[in-house]
């Protein structure tokens, strides 16, 4: 079981990280980020079946595969931008972190709108 797998290593990290933080905050703090980006990295790799579960859906209605593709970056970017955030904030860079946030949010604004513009055209499509 995959979940089971990965849940004993961010255990296993987390001892390791509190045990070595007591001696050497830097190699803690390097620990913490090696243990982020391999959770992220799974998560990554979990999400090939989304995809694939996705695509199943989108064969079977007529969903515009542009849309699907621009949903998937905005769920990315979120992931990218919240996972590198929380890394600011480990660092105690909370501004730094701030500023991250609302980039991602601006990226994301910014990918969703020809998603928005279709959801236009089709209310406009059902005004006489």
């Amino acid at each position: 079981m995959p979940f089971l797998q990965i849940m004993v290593i961010i255990i296993v990290a987390a001892i390791l990280i509190v045990v070595v933080r007591e001696h050497h905050q830097s190699i803690s703090f390097l620990l913490i980020i090696l243990t982020g980006i391999l959770i992220f990295l799974y998560v990554l790799l979990q999400m090939n079946e989304v995809i694939s579960a996705f695509q199943e859906i989108t064969s079977h209605i007529d969903v515009s595969l542009l849309h699907l593709d621009t949903i998937f970056k905005v769920i990315a970017v979120a992931y990218m931008t919240e996972f590198a955030a929380h890394v600011l904030k480990d660092a105690q860079l909370n501004s730094i972190a701030v500023k991250v946030e609302i980039i991602g949010k601006l990226f994301i604004l910014l990918m969703a709108i020809p998603i928005f513009i279709a959801v236009i055209e089709t209310l406009l499509g059902f005004v006489p």
